[in-house]
């Protein structure tokens, strides 16, 4: 089904989850790798971080909050 969204939830250094939807599966997929490799190998993941990755993939912020 190509109007399936593909959902990805994502919890930033803060401790913010942030929800992340993608028209493709394998945005979503690189989407959650290339943050995970940023977070190992250059450390925290913020906002700016988070969005310059998602832009690249093509992501939409749906939803974020903060966790307690």
């Amino acid at each position: 089904m190509a109007d399936t969204p593909y959902y990805l939830q994502y919890e930033l250094t803060s401790g913010e989850l942030v929800m992340l939807t993608f028209t493709e599966e394998d945005d979503r997929d690189g989407c959650h790798i290339s943050l995970d490799m940023y977070k190992a190998n250059l450390g925290a993941v913020d906002h700016d971080v988070l969005h310059r990755i998602m832009e690249k993939f093509r992501g939409v912020v749906v939803t974020a909050s903060a966790t307690s």
